[in-house]
């Protein structure tokens, strides 16, 4: 049984479980902004309060929130592997913001997808059959705010940090690294989760899974050799 549990200890832990935790983040991160993004008011100017009366739209809605709690969890995974492979050469500085844009991100996340669904919980456990608009639109507002002014920038500050530790330990290409600074910090200043560039932070942490679990193939491939 020791044996066993060392075993999972390890898998768990690999380089490998990081690169599909991070795959699997980056998948349930942008299915749930697209369902969530289907609503009247989040990804169109459209107003429409009847859309919630629909059973199919609000499953939906439960579908694109539940998917972005299980990408956060897979994003803090992800996060976990990372500071546990650097051990002890891991930079304070660097890590304390690794860590702390990391975690301010998976919680505005799963705070902006609650508000976004904020108007479906309403309408299916509170059984209000006319929607006010004002409710759709607050919380629309506190969406827009939360996940494209806040959580944006803990991305474009996580990208930064992460991408810095890459570079510092070759854990990643230098241009990735590179690229990744790029990004970061125009996510950092500009705050810029609107139409497609919604997907920005979840291709490049879809970029960084694949380039750590195509190197790690390589490297058993050596060490096999």
């Amino acid at each position: 049984m020791p044996v066993a549990a060392e075993g999972v200890r390890r898998a768990l832990s690999s380089v490998e479980a990081a690169a599909l935790s991070g795959l699997g983040a980056a998948v349930s991160l942008s299915v749930a902004v697209f369902l969530l993004g289907r609503q009247p008011g989040v990804g169109s100017a459209a107003d429409d309060p009847t859309w919630y009366a629909d059973t199919g739209h609000r499953v939906t809605v439960f579908v694109g929130l539940n998917l972005a709690a299980l990408g956060v969890v897979a994003f803090l995974w992800f996060m976990a592997v990372i500071r546990r492979r650097l051990g002890d050469r891991e930079d304070q500085l660097f890590a304390t913001v690794f860590l702390g844009s990391g975690i301010a991100f998976g919680l505005l996340t799963i705070c902006a997808a609650v508000c976004a669904a904020a108007p479906t919980f309403v309408v299916h456990f509170g059984d209000i059959a006319d929607l006010d608009a004002s409710t759709v639109a607050l919380a629309h507002g506190l969406w827009f705010g939360m996940w494209g002014v806040g959580a944006s920038r803990m991305a474009g500050v996580f990208m930064a940090a992460t991408s810095t530790l890459g570079m510092r330990f070759g854990a990643l290409p230098r241009w990735l690294s590179r690229l990744g600074l790029v990004l970061g910090a125009l996510l950092g200043l500009t705050g810029a989760f609107a139409g497609p560039l919604d997907f920005l932070f979840v291709a490049w942490l879809a970029a960084v899974s694949l380039t750590l679990l195509v190197s790690r193939g390589r490297q058993r491939s050596e060490d096999g050799a």
